[in-house]
């Protein structure tokens, strides 16, 4: 009976740790260590990111098989707002900087430690909402978190970021609408943007937003720029219609192609180098594509 309630809502059939074994051949008592004993099946590492190390908790093979599952699965019960570009399927940072396109200032805030920072006390909150009952949400949401937070590596952590975000991203949206503004999200990068001139509220607002949420702004990151001065928005320049590669990362895009072209075989990092230039590839493609329609 619960199941089928859970497949009338679109959701993944996720009632009890007895169910879950049995859809992914494992004993019960293996789905319960996952759940109480959630450390022990990570692995903890550090990659480098800008001037600062960035800390990764990779699940084990059988909990990732598990959360890459539910990850699938729980993206139909999720309504994503026009706004949200980030780990959405067929949306990009592309797409994203292009709503600002024309834009004469943007105005851009960054949350600090996003996955981190959403507790898995919200997490069950939401399934709930979604549909789930107290054990199937309580069960999925320990699968998900590691201590009592999203973890910087699990396959679920982009989509229950999103779901969790949903009524910010409400709010976000009314400030757009009540300023006639452009809005944006990636991930933990918000940016709004206009034709004539910032509010002298919208800041203050949407710091407001904020205020005794889970979520704190990385004040460091907050920025409003103003034509004349490049419009930098999701990592890409806005200028007018266009939507391009900074100066910066097209030169040394450049630079690496030299270097591919002399150097090749000698190389030690040309998978990275290679994928340095894919990219730019990728952009102007997309870009490209995005005029013709």
């Amino acid at each position: 009976m619960e199941i089928r309630r859970l497949d009338a809502l679109n959701l993944p059939p996720v009632s009890s740790r007895q169910i879950l074994g049995l859809m992914f051949g494992l004993n019960s008592g293996l789905i319960w260590s996952f759940q109480s004993r959630t450390h022990r099946y990570y692995r903890t590492f550090n990659i480098p990111k800008g001037n600062r190390q960035r800390r990764i908790d990779a699940p084990c093979v059988g909990l990732k098989a598990i959360q890459k599952w539910l990850a699938t699965q729980l993206q139909g019960a999720y309504k994503v707002p026009d706004h949200v570009f980030g780990f959405v399927a067929g949306r990009s940072h592309i797409d994203a900087a292009s709503v600002h396109a024309q834009a004469v200032w943007v105005l851009s805030v960054d949350i600090r430690d996003f996955f981190q920072t959403t507790p898995k006390s919200l997490v069950k909150t939401r399934l709930l909402e979604l549909g789930f009952l107290e054990k199937g949400a309580e069960l999925i949401a320990s699968l998900c978190c590691l201590r009592d937070n999203l973890a910087q590596g699990a396959p679920t952590s982009p989509l229950l970021s999103n779901v969790c975000f949903i009524h910010v991203d409400q709010q976000l949206s009314y400030l757009a609408d009540k300023y006639n503004l452009r809005l944006s999200r990636y991930a933990d990068d918000i940016v709004f943007s206009g034709k004539g001139q910032c509010p002298d509220t919208l800041r203050d607002e949407l710091e407001s937003l904020f205020i005794g949420s889970t979520w704190v702004l990385a004040p460091e990151k907050t920025e409003l720029v103003s034509l004349p001065k490049r419009l930098k928005v999701h990592g890409l320049l806005v200028h007018g219609e266009n939507i391009r590669l900074t100066k910066g990362y097209r030169n040394k895009i450049r630079t690496y192609k030299h270097l591919l072209a002399t150097k090749g075989a000698e190389l030690t990092n040309s998978e990275k180098i290679k994928g340095h230039i894919s990219y730019e590839k990728y952009v102007d493609l997309v870009v490209d594509a995005q005029r013709n329609t």
